[in-house]
Formats: structure tokens, C-alpha cells, sequence
């Protein structure tokens, strides 16, 4: 096998290429493995345990709905940016990167932390006028418990940014 990418490659040793990772037994039967293409079906498979369509994953991290396509069919990778907005929509940035989930990854863990009571009625206001905008009336119970997945979300985030609120909630309201 000759050089790939500006690599060489015996075909009984792993190869490291300058472009991309592939392994000579994924080469003889016809198939490249690339970071991307692991990654794709990872960033998937977050996206729907998230509960998002392609469209509302792509809106919550700054990207096209063609690009997400995109990067769930290997034909891209998403850079540090959408990565990190990925995340702080909920996704296990780890189990996506390496296919190891991280401790904890999904989990709802009890905590010593008070609840922001103002923080919480505010996101509740809110997403409840994001509701109404969109013609829809939601029960007091499914109200607390958008409003509690919201503040989840956005317990890292010091300060309530809440241009950034209104578009998860305008997606959250129309899911």
C-alpha cells in the first residue's frame, strides 16, 4: 500500500495518516474509518436522547440544518464552538468525541445547591409567553417541568442571558 495522505501503510500495521485515521483491515474490506465518521452516529445518537430534531440541535449551536446533516453523516466535523453550545444543550461531549460516556453523563444527581427561586419564576414567565406567542396553553404541571429542564440546562451559565433563553425556549415550545 502506498502513501495515503502523506502517510504509508503496511497492510499488517495500523496506520496513521496525516488527513485522517484509517487502519489497513478497514482499507482491504473497502472501508475508511475516520474520526468522523465514529463521531457522526455519537452526535446522532445525542441529539435524539436530547429529544431535538436536526433543526433545533443546528439553532441551539449556531450551524445550518444542512450542516448538522452534515455532521451526523460524517461529511463533516463540528468544531469547538458547536461543540460546546452541543453540550451546554445537555449532550455528553465526551461519549461523542470517544465513545465513552462520562461519569454521570444524563444523569440527575441530587445536590446540596438551592434552587434559584427568581431565576426559575423568570424562565417559567417566560417560557410561558413563549407558549402563548405560539397559540399554546400548557397545564400548570408540563409549565414546572419545561421550565425545570430549562434551568437545568442553564445552571452553569452565571448570569441569565435571556436572548439565549428566549431561542431554547422558542424550540422547547415548538418541539
Amino acid at each position: 500500500m502506498g502513501g495515503h495522505g502523506g502517510g504509508s501503510c503496511d497492510a499488517k500495521i495500523m496506520c496513521v495518516c496525516t488527513n485522517d485515521y484509517e487502519n489497513s483491515s478497514s482499507l482491504l474490506q473497502g472501508v475508511k474509518v475516520t474520526f468522523s465518521s465514529l463521531s457522526a452516529g455519537r452526535m446522532k445518537e445525542e441529539r435524539i436522547r436530547l429529544g431535538l430534531k436536526q433543526a433545533s440541535a443546528a439553532e441551539l449551536c449556531g450551524v445550518s440544518r444542512e450542516i448538522w446533516g452534515r455532521y451526523e453523516r460524517g461529511a463533516a466535523v463540528p468544531g469547538g464552538e458547536v461543540l460546546f453550545s452541543f453540550a451546554k444543550a445537555g449532550a455528553d461531549i465526551q461519549f461523542v468525541l470517544t465513545g465513552t460516556h462520562s461519569v454521570g453523563a444524563g444523569l440527575q444527581t441530587p445536590s446540596s445547591v438551592q434552587i434559584d427561586v427568581k431565576r426559575l419564576e423568570r424562565i417559567a414567565e417566560m417560557l410561558e409567553a413563549a407558549a402563548k406567542q405560539a397559540g399554546k396553553r400548557w397545564p400548570v404541571q408540563k409549565l414546572t417541568a419545561v421550565a425545570a429542564e430549562v434551568y437545568n440546562v442553564l445552571t452553569t451559565d452565571q448570569v441569565l442571558n435571556e436572548p439565549q433563553v428566549e431561542r431554547v425556549l422558542k424550540l422547547v415550545v415548538n418541539r
